[in-house]
């Protein structure tokens, strides 16, 4: 605790030896940096002691400017400290659910690990790593097709047959898996008795086959007098059909079939292992994506990336387009997709479409089969699609965004891939959250709480790298300082709040007269300084009018009292006034301070002052 306090007081030095409080916002990214690497406690602890310290010195010394962190009002004092304390708790709350969800995946995928591990150590495989051990666990678990080859002449031999075939049902028709025949002298065509036991799920048998009369369903060089076709059911599904045949007439009696009826239990059994590897193996991998990719969400803060990474881990999961919208006042911002969706459209409503039943009811909407919806899936065209799943993104029951998956498929997405999906949205929503935090806490430090401009800091910041962006482009810089002209008699006259409204209403003209490559800033108090790229003293002056006459001609009438206000500029020119920073700063205040003393509501270049 003893660390955390004397880093806490360093900032605080730092305010006190150059008498500024504009340090005073790093504290909120420090406080979230100590909650990820020490406990809530200790954090909160370290703070009561920095609260206390801070605290007796107000109290001690209450009148004396710059006694800490440059404040002498005690309610501004715990104001800080309230917001140092919520930082510290929000912080704690977010980083702890990452760490949660993280650590649940890797609790399945080293549970699974650890079974594989298990059984290779019966067959002395000790010797190999993680990644290895699961490879080789499934590769040896089955080689179903060689196994079935090797059952299927069993049967042919047991039961003096020619031949013996196991078909697969396959896209409403049938298919051949296996045979004791090479490869072309089994030909498939089409209905006949393989298809009926498929259909009806029970066994044939005849001695007496008249091609002419009975097709088999397949054809092989030999006429095929006697043969037996037994279904191979999985409970009540049928998986399979085990067929033999022989060329001989009455080849089979009673004791053949069932013999042939046990060797189909046996195939059952082989075909379920099968399927129950498949199913092991999707789901060690599918959890394995699921790692890697909330790995990925978990190191980015920008909500752009982490939309990007859902989507392309999304689709690693369940093969579909996918859209990512983030909510933004009731609509929603597509920020990602990988369709081909051509649209300059950016916000969408959902109301009247399959999508908003998922974020009415805060959980997942999976639509199998969309041929008998009559209401739109998304605002826009989507045609081709056939199933849907929307996923909401939902933090401390806000609907942070959702993420939409929509197949040409018919049910595109099973159980397992659903959960993995939601899995991933879960903490793709935390990081989310985290990343809103986090630029929350960036604005705080970087923003004019009152109107929303730049603070001071930053524009010295973002004036420092214009001036080197002229060096390398050789282009003209001009600096405007502006003041609202007698603005103490508008706090006097109404009232501070009154004189607040003033000062957004101001800065909501520059925002809306400037272009979006000048940068406005609140200077301090009734200040305000824009930097203008690429212009030079003419066109400053024109924007410098421009912005003068807005202000003049704005029409302010809080509580029915109407009034206007205007402003005076001051303007310098880089390189024509000066080269440097401070020299520019310089003249532009004494330009302002010309336009004030020479009238008001004017604007005045330094080079005409000259």
């Amino acid at each position: 605790m003893g660390l955390l306090f004397s880093l806490l007081i360093i900032p605080a030095g730092a305010m006190q030896f150059f008498q500024s409080g504009l340090i005073r916002p790093v504290y909120f990214p420090i406080i979230s940096f100590f909650v990820s690497l020490f406990s809530l406690r200790l954090v909160l602890a370290a703070l009561s002691l920095f609260s206390v310290q801070m605290l007796l010195l107000l109290v001690r010394w209450p009148k004396t400017p710059g006694v800490f962190l440059e404040m002498t009002d005690p309610g501004e004092a715990a104001a800080l400290v309230l917001s140092l304390f919520l930082t510290a708790v929000i912080s704690s709350a977010v980083i702890r659910r990452l760490r949660t969800e993280k650590e649940k995946s890797e609790t399945l995928l080293s549970r699974i690990a650890k079974n594989a591990r298990e059984i290779s150590r019966e067959t002395a495989m000790d010797s190999l790593s993680t990644e290895d051990t699961l490879s080789h666990y499934f590769s040896s678990m089955l080689k179903t097709d060689e196994e079935i080859g090797e059952l299927l002449v069993a049967i042919k031999h047991a039961v003096f047959a020619d031949s013996a075939s196991l078909f697969v049902p396959e896209e409403g028709g049938f298919v051949l898996r296996c045979s004791t025949e090479k490869k072309g002298e089994i030909i498939i065509s089409g209905d006949g008795v393989i298809a009926a036991c498929m259909r009806d799920k029970k066994a044939f048998s005849s001695g007496e086959i008249d091609d002419k009369k009975l097709s088999l369903g397949y054809v092989r060089k030999l006429k095929v007098v006697s043969a037996i076709a037994a279904p191979i059911m999985e409970g009540s599904a049928l998986i399979g059909i085990l067929a033999v045949d022989s060329s001989r007439a009455h080849a089979f009696s009673e004791p053949e079939k069932n013999t042939v009826g046990r060797f189909a239990g046996q195939l059952v059994r082989i075909l379920e292992r099968e399927r129950i590897y498949f199913m092991i193996k999707r789901d060690v991998f599918g959890l394995r994506i699921l790692r890697e990719e909330s790995s990925n969400l978990i190191t980015s803060l920008n909500r752009g990336i982490i939309a990007r990474k859902l989507c392309e881990g999304a689709g690693k999961i369940a093969a579909s387009q996918v859209y990512f919208f983030i909510g933004s006042g009731g609509e929603y911002d597509l920020v990602y997709h990988n369709s081909d969706l051509q649209t300059d459209q950016k916000r969408f409503s959902f109301e009247k479409t399959v999508i908003n039943f998922a974020i009415e009811n805060r959980h997942r909407h999976y639509v199998r089969d969309l041929k008998d919806y009559q209401i739109r899936i998304l605002p826009f065209r989507t045609e081709a699609a056939r199933s849907v799943l929307a996923i909401p993104m939902i933090y401390e029951r806000t609907v942070l965004g959702i993420l939409v998956m929509l197949s040409e498929n018919v049910d595109f997405a099973d159980a397992l891939q659903i959960s993995l999906l939601e899995v991933l949205c879960n903490q793709a929503s935390m990081s989310l959250a985290n990343a809103l935090l986090h630029s929350k806490i960036e604005t705080l430090a970087t923003t004019d709480g009152l109107t929303g401009l730049y603070n001071h800091r930053v524009f010295q910041e973002k004036f420092s790298e214009e001036l080197k962006r002229h060096g390398r482009m050789s282009g003209p810089v001009s600096l405007m300082l502006t003041d609202i002209d007698f603005f103490k008699k508008i706090n006097d006259s109404y009232g501070h709040p009154v004189g607040d409204i003033v000062l957004r209403g101001v800065s909501a003209i520059l925002r809306e007269t400037l272009r979006d490559t000048d940068i406005p800033a609140r200077y301090g108090g009734e200040e305000f300084a824009v930097i203008l790229p690429g212009t030079d003293g003419h066109g400053a002056k024109i924007m410098a009018e421009r912005l003068r006459t807005a202000v003049m001609e704005k029409v302010f009438n809080p509580e029915g009292r109407a009034f206007s206000v205007t402003i005076s500029i001051g303007i310098a020119v880089c390189p024509a006034d000066a080269k440097t920073k401070e020299e520019l700063i310089e003249k532009a205040d004494q330009a302002l301070y010309g336009a004030k003393h020479g009238g008001r509501n004017r604007s005045v270049l330094w080079s005409a002052m000259a």
